[in-house]
């Protein structure tokens, strides 16, 4: 297909109007062909700063956006420079330039067209201290079929009638200047709330919300989300601090949920570090348990299941960056919130239904084949690592991680492993070399039971006496439960091997429960499997198992 057939921007002509000695307007341009626009643009670099703003009026049908927007660019120019303008035409975005009006300048324009993008290129000379471009244009966009991944928070949202969101390239021409940037939305439909995603220059998202319908910013790259959501506002005070917490969802007023959230994350952890937290209700692409942490909030396909962890990543992301092991983080301060025994229970039994056999410290990236591997099982660790060291001294170090983190590059998992198990060797005083060795550089579980039991009466008294087996090669600290009639005893050991644990009782024991707050994935633990052919957590059946009368039964 020739290009004069492809590019909707009127193709014939260079037509220069020079209305005066300082305004140029430009109504049609000539497009010639080139391999790559984009290429081209990236290599069109002067070291410009301007401000820019634009106004956008914005019609969607519940399947195609039209939108109609000027752009403003206001320079400094003291000699000649090129301002590229990179813009994108598909079959679902489509661009119209109406006219290019350039004041306090000269201008000469080239256009190049690749077949999916197109670039201007204005050379502007100025001829005043101050100069102004204006660009008009209509923009025809289809936002329901939009597949394209330009950005990984694409990958996390999908748009619908209800929530749809409009891409830098599908509102405005896009331009390599940096300085203050505004945009207005003059006029969307009452039927929508305006909200906003900015990407930040570290590569993390921040949402915002508009001031009088116009988003302020000092960066460009800015997702324009329009929903049909109610905004719910409270305020909470967390150390003297007033956090703001918002929530644009159609689930009902979730403020009070999202303020438990912050308040039993900063009593854990540091106190939360953002004046506000904004939570969107947005669709995903893979499942309807997907989000996103957002600095300063987060985005989710749903409240229950999936913003718990979102909002961690202000700790674990957006306030210290840990790489890849944000995530086993996230998931375990996930775990802070409204987490029950049933529920622990359902984690390990994930963490043992688990294909992959990665070794945490052995993944660098995350993929579909080590995601749960990397979240479920390296979240369960963090659990198991509070029960080593204990409470007090855990969240101490988590504390003086952040701190850590919050100042100096994180992002290489081998070191930040080596840097928590330092960490805690300091606070503790003890090698925990073992447990790091044998939790993140295997994949496989400890297996612990109870191998023999004695019940001896003496007297009015009877004494118990277990050995207790592991299986697999693994040294841990662990609790057992004794259950008589009226008491329920429980006794911390060390095992490594085998362990002899004596207990005297005054009434026959009825029971013995290893690892009864399931601080650890047991090899035969959990009463939960998932049933991979239709990816549902499935309660199991057990084999009972009894010594001597006295029910065993291994959390």
């Amino acid at each position: 297909m020739k290009i004069h057939l492809i590019v909707v921007i009127i193709l014939t002509t260079l037509i220069v109007m020079c209305i005066s000695s300082h305004r140029t307007e430009l109504r049609e341009l000539q497009f010639s062909p080139t391999a790559n626009a984009k290429r081209l643009f990236e290599a069109s670099w002067e070291n410009n700063t301007a401000n820019e703003s634009i106004s956008l009026s914005i019609i969607f049908d519940g399947w195609n956006a039209t939108i109609k927007g000027t752009q403003e660019i206001e320079l400094s120019l003291s000699s000649s420079s090129v301002i590229p303008f990179l813009f994108e035409n598909s079959s679902i975005l489509r661009f119209d330039l109406e006219k290019i009006e350039v004041y306090g300048a000269k201008v000469s324009v080239k256009a190049f067209y690749d077949g999916k993008y197109g670039i201007l290129l204005l050379n502007v000379t100025p001829t005043r201290s101050t100069q102004k471009i204006r660009l008009f244009y209509t923009s025809h966009y289809q936002p329901l079929l939009d597949i394209n991944m330009r950005d990984p928070i694409e990958w996390h949202m999908r748009s619908t009638k209800d929530y749809f969101y409009i891409p830098p390239e599908a509102y405005m021409f896009l331009s390599k200047l940096r300085g203050k940037f505004t945009i207005k939305v003059l006029h969307y439909s009452t039927d929508y709330t305006l909200a906003g995603i900015l990407k930040l220059r570290n590569g993390k998202y921040k949402p915002l919300l508009p001031e009088e319908d116009a988003f302020h910013t000092d960066g460009k790259r800015l997702y324009i989300l329009l929903g049909r959501w109610n905004i719910y506002e409270s305020t909470i005070k967390i150390n003297d601090r007033n956090i703001k917490v918002i929530a644009l969802t159609d689930e009902g007023n979730v403020t009070n949920a999202l303020s438990k959230i912050l308040k039993v994350y900063s009593s854990h952890l540091i106190p939360y570090p953002y004046d506000e937290l904004i939570y969107i209700r947005f669709k995903g692409h893979r499942s309807e348990y997907e989000g996103y942490g957002l600095y300063g909030g987060a985005l989710g396909t749903q409240f229950k299941r999936v913003i718990p962890h979102e909002v961690a990543h202000n700790w674990f992301a957006m306030y210290a960056d840990l790489g890849i092991l944000n995530e086993p983080f996230a998931v375990y301060t996930s775990s802070l919130y409204n987490l029950t025994s049933e529920q622990v229970d359902k984690w390990e039994g994930l963490c043992l239904s688990l294909k992959d056999k990665t070794p945490i410290a052995r993944i660098n990236g995350i993929t579909r084949q080590n995601m749960n591997t990397l979240y479920q099982r390296g979240g369960f660790i963090l659990r198991s690592l509070q029960f080593v060291v204990g409470n007090e001294t855990f969240f101490k170090g988590l504390r003086e991680l952040l701190g850590i983190c919050h100042a100096k590059d994180c992002t290489q998992p081998e070191e930040t492993l080596n840097l928590i198990k330092e960490i805690y060797e300091n606070l503790t005083n003890k090698d925990l070399d073992w447990f790091f060795k044998e939790w993140f550089y295997t994949a496989d579980y400890p297996n612990f039971t109870v191998s023999s039991l004695k019940v001896i009466q003496n007297g009015n008294y009877y004494r118990l006496i277990l050995n207790i087996t592991e299986k697999n090669g693994f040294a841990m600290p662990l609790e057992v439960k004794i259950v008589t009639p009226t008491e329920n005893i429980t006794k911390r050991i060390f095992v490594n091997g085998s362990a002899i644990l004596g207990v005297e009782l005054k009434e026959k024991p009825l029971r013995v429960i290893i690892d009864p707050n399931d601080w650890m994935i047991n090899a035969d633990g959990s009463n939960y499997r998932v049933n991979w052919e239709n990816f549902m957590l499935e309660k199991i059946e057990k084999e009972a198992m009894e010594l001597n009368g006295v029910e065993i039964v291994v959390n």
